[in-house]
Formats: structure tokens, sequence, C-alpha cells
């Protein structure tokens, strides 16, 4: 039999493997579609995708964490493999997720043509009800996934996740290459409908994943969707807290690029938004790697004791902490490398535009939001393992209430600049928010200082070994790869030891109040 914390790796690992090729594939679609559309357009479609992801999160309630809680928990209950409760509490988290998105796109795309810096561009008035297919399909594939999570077989999601990158190339290729190819985006009905090819493109990526996820998941738990008002009523209710505050701390790194395209319209050929939409969608790809182990990790140890929860999360902690510091590193000291590889050379700053920050300079600021949202991540699942997913709620609110104001004022004087400045304190303050809050509460993570000390002393090693190199030696692709591999093995090998530490860790017998890690 596969010990807990296996099984735990073992899902895990599936999820960051699917994300992984996945993500090889999104730098291929970012590669075709970057030289395409330029930063001008390529602006408009990140600004169609990201003001429909602002919707998303206040209709995601996390509603999928939820469901993996209460669902493992009925698993475990009845083992029945036809255990009618289980069916039917799935159809009614399914029933609720549909309930709250048609609510919320509804309204979504209401307001988006009453918004002027929108109605006034062509190329976004048209096809914005593709960003809202686009992200309502997103939304239930991910409750479609549910079986998948909790029968431990997110192996099927990872097919799904290639088949989406996939579907979307299918579309790519031949509109890039051969039917509108070398176009210009003059708002000509040409480019109007080349650019409608590019937003179907991702259209169709959903639409993939949403078969691949339906045929998985069927086999393991048929769905038959239950629209049970009191259940959707009740769920609202009881985590309208956690909620909003879930919404307030996620939805602060996708609003500054509605700000931007407010204040620097595409329309008036501004590239503020385009470049800093590839910066972001770099952050946001990585963003997973938490999420794809917390989820694992949650419904595992739903029924351990207090003390034990907060060890398996600390050690979820150090083991996202040495992660988020290998992926900020390399984002800190190679980031001409990384927009070149992931785009092309007109997202990178020169000499010729001194008075603009471009892709490759904003990134190694983002390389800090990316490892302090790791950790806020961490405290989110460590509130909804102790129930506590609510007490983040005051928090997340003053500081978005600070926040939006300083963006207003910064954004306008400074640009790009202006972001990156009220982007690190938000995301400083949210962390330190969930800190305080779980120290007050006497939950936080429980985990041993003397391994934090040895990844955070390993990792600034390698930071100025790397450093060194790149300063003394100007380094092209081939370069970058090379020395990159090497250096990432030898910390990977270094650390090993360390991480299967960590990883026995994640998981406890809840006999053994003390194993794993001295504390």
């Amino acid at each position: 039999m596969i010990s807990s914390h296996r099984l735990v790796i073992k899902d895990a690992a599936w999820q960051l493997i699917g994300r992984i090729i996945s993500a090889v594939f999104w730098f291929v679609t970012i590669k075709i579609i970057t030289p395409y559309l330029w930063p001008l357009q390529y602006g408009d479609y990140s600004t169609i995708l990201k003001y429909f992801a602002i919707w998303t999160a206040l209709a995601d309630l996390w509603l999928y964490v939820l469901a993996v809680k209460r669902l493992w928990a009925i698993k475990e209950q009845d083992k029945d493999p036809n255990n009618t409760q289980l069916k039917s509490e799935y159809g009614k988290f399914v029933g609720t997720r549909l309930i709250i998105m048609s609510v919320v796109y509804i309204v979504a795309i209401l307001v988006a043509y009453f918004l002027p810096a929108y109605t006034s561009n062509p190329h976004l008035v048209r096809w914005l009800p593709f960003g809202m297919i686009f992200s309502a399909s997103f939304m239930y594939a991910w409750i479609q996934q549910l079986p998948l999570q909790i029968f431990w077989r997110m192996d099927k999601l990872s097919r799904s996740l290639i088949v989406a990158r996939l579907s979307q190339i299918a579309i790519l290729v031949p509109v890039v290459f051969f039917i509108f190819k070398k176009m210009t985006f003059d708002g000509t009905t040409v480019s109007i409908i080349a650019f409608c090819c590019i937003m179907f493109s991702v259209v169709a990526s959903s639409i993939g994943q949403n078969i691949q996820i339906h045929l998985s998941s069927k086999k393991i738990l048929p769905l038959k969707i239950h629209f049970d008002w009191k259940f959707t009523k009740d769920i609202i209710k009881r985590n309208r807290q956690y909620w909003v505050s879930y919404y307030l701390s996620s939805f602060h790194t996708l609003i500054v690029l509605l700000f931007l395209g407010w204040f620097f319209p595409t329309s008036s050929w501004h590239d503020y938004t385009g470049v800093w939409a590839l910066s972001l969608s770099l952050i946001e790809i990585l963003l997973i790697i938490p999420s794809s182990l917390g989820n694992s990790l949650l419904h595992n140890i739903s029924n351990y004791s207090l003390i034990n929860k907060r060890k398996s999360i600390g050690n979820f902690l150090l083991l996202i902490f040495w992660i988020g510091w290998l992926i900020a590193i390399n984002f800190w000291l190679f980031a001409d490398h990384i927009i070149v590889l992931v785009s092309w050379k007109a997202f990178l700053w020169t000499f010729a535009s001194l008075s603009m920050r471009w892709s490759n300079q904003v990134l190694p600021f983002l390389w800090i939001v990316l490892l302090w949202s790791f950790i806020k991540q961490v405290y989110n699942y460590l509130f909804v393992a102790v129930d506590k997913q609510n007490v983040l709620l005051p928090i997340n609110l003053i500081w978005v209430l600070i926040g939006i104001p300083l963006w207003i004022r910064m954004i306008p004087m400074y640009g790009l600049l202006g972001w990156i400045v009220t982007q690190l304190t938000i995301e400083f303050i949210f962390m330190m928010g969930a800190i305080r809050v779980g120290k007050r509460k006497k939950v936080q993570p429980l985990f041993s200082l003397r391994i934090w000390w040895k990844i955070g002393i390993l990792l600034l090693l390698m930071s100025i070994v790397w450093y060194g190199i790149n300063y003394f030696r100007t380094l092209n692709l081939l370069w970058f790869f090379v020395i990159g591999f090497v250096l990432n093995g030898l910390v990977i090998y270094f650390s090993l030891p360390m991480i299967k530490k960590i990883a026995r860790g994640l998981t406890v017998e809840e006999t053994d109040v003390d194993s794993a890690i001295v504390y």
C-alpha cells in the first residue's frame, strides 16, 4: 500500500508534470502570438482575458477547495464505489458553480460595454464575448475535475491541460502562418477577423479541456447536475467572508492591467498593457505550483489533529519556499533571456526607449511578488484546513482600499514603475497580514528552522555564483541554457536530502504527534 505522503507527492507530481508540459506548449503559443500581435495588440488580447479573470476570481468562491475537502470526507466515510451521497454532493457543487458564474458573467459582459476604453477599441468591443466564454468554460472544467482529485487520478487532468494547449495551437498555426500571415492590425475588417481567430483559439483550448475532463471524470464518478438553491445559499452564507477575502487577495494582480488599459489605452498607441501582461503571464502560470500541492494535501489532512495540520502545512511552506526561491532567482538573473525565449525582442528594453519600462525590466521585480504570493497561498490553505477561512477578510479589505487609491495615483504619474512600487507594497502587506493573523489565532505553520536556514543559505550561495557568472560574461541564449541547466541541477542535487525529509513530513500519522521533523 502506498503511504500517504507518497500519494500526496505523486498526485501533486502528476499535476506539476501536466503543468510543465502545458507550460511548454504555452511558451509555443506565446512565441507564435507575440510577434504576430506585437505589444500593442497583445495588450488587447490580454485585456480581454484579464478583464474576465477578475470576474472569475469573484465567481470562484474557492468552491473547488471547499468541494475537495467535503467530498474527500464523504468518500472516506463510505468507500462504496456507488456512494450516492458522494454523487449527489458532486452534482450540487457543479450546480452551485453554474449558478454563481452565470450571474457573475452576465453582469461582467454588461459592465464591459459601458466602459469607454473598451467600446472605443474595435478589437476589444467585438470579441469580449469570446473572453467570457473562455473564462466560463475554464471554471466549469475546474469543477468537473473533482473526481480526478479525490480519487488520486490527476494524471488524467494532466492530459486535459495538454489537450487544451494543443487545441489552441491547432487554431493558431494556420491562422498566423497561412490564412492571415503578416497582418497589420489597423482596424480593417480583415484585421478584426484575424484578431477574432486569435481569440477563438483561446476558446478552442477550453473546449478541448472540457471534453477531455468530462470523458475522464465520468468513468470515475458520473455527473448529474443538481441545482439545489438551499445548498448554494448555505455555501455562500458560510463562506461569504472568505469568498470576499480570497477575491480581494487575488484580484489585485489583475486589476492593475485594467488600470493600465484605462490610463494608457491601446487605442491611443500605448504599449504598457502588452508589456506588463507578458511578464504577468509568466507569474500566473507558476502560481499553480502551490495550488497543485495544496489541493492534493488538503483533503488528505482534513481529519488530522490541529497540531498535525500545522506541522503538515509547515512542511508545505518549506517546500514552497524552496521552489519559489529557485524560480525567483532565475527570474532575477536571466530576465532578458527568459523574455526572448518566450516572446521576442520587441518586448525587451532598448536604449531607443529609455523612458519606458519593458518586460525584461518588470520581470526581476515580479519574482518578489511571486515568492510572497507563494507564501500567502500556503496560509490560505492553512486557514481552510483549520476551518478559519474567514479570518483574512478585515486585513485584505483594508489594504485593497489603500491599494486602489495608490494605483490610481501612481500609474498615471509613473506608468509601469508606479505599478511595480504599488504591487510590491500590496503583496508584502497581504503576506504579512496572513502571517500576523495566523500568529494571533495560534494556527501558524510549524516547521524546522534548521531546514529553513539550510535552504536559505544554499539558495543565497547559488544567487551569488549565478550573479558572478552573469556579471562577468554576457550570456547568449545557448550559454543561458547550459549554465542555467547546470546550476539548477546542482542546486536540486544538493537540496534533495532536505526535500525528501520535507516530503515525508507533509503527511503524518495521528498516532505519531512528533513525527517527520524535529520542531
